[in-house]
């Protein structure tokens, strides 16, 4: 067979790629939050042991619990994994292109950065109303991280 939507130019997308993104990013949550693998397992809908196992790479997890992470943390949880398919989180009704330059998403967020550093003092309350941004960026130099990465033969 040699149609090009099957044969076409994209990524190795292996199980244990998967399984090993989807331990990085349980454990990350998990220590970020201060988490127990008890809160992770619940929302997740699985038991504290269950929800270890996802983070220790014994298991994949399976589309209802991949739902129920994308549910409790967005983007946080599915970019990395539906990035090893090319994709990326996007919340309903959210405008996205594909055609997005960088340099503009970049600079989008450095008006907001200026002002919020303008008394020397970064607080939550005022990063919230750029979240979208700032994980978009995020995002973008995730990738890039990777590419260097990759560039230096590196997982």
């Amino acid at each position: 067979m040699n149609a090009p939507h099957f044969h076409g130019r994209r990524r190795t997308l292996t199980a244990s790629g998967a399984v090993e993104a989807q331990n990085a990013i349980l454990t990350a949550i998990r220590i970020e939050d201060g988490a127990t693998w008890g809160d992770i397992g619940r929302v997740l809908g699985k038991s504290e042991d269950r929800a270890a196992a996802y983070a220790n790479t014994a298991a994949a997890i399976d589309l209802p619990t991949f739902l129920a992470g994308c549910h409790e943390w967005g983007g946080r949880f599915a970019d990395p994994l539906l990035a090893l398919a090319g994709g990326k989180w996007a919340d309903a009704g959210a405008f996205c292109s594909s055609d997005e330059r960088a340099a503009l998403t970049l600079a989008s967020l450095l008006p907001a950065v200026i002002e919020i550093e303008a008394d020397a003092l970064t607080e939550a309350h005022e990063l919230v109303p750029h979240e979208s941004l700032i994980r978009r960026v995020h995002a973008l130099t995730a990738v890039w991280l990777e590419m260097i990465a990759s560039e230096r033969g590196q997982p």
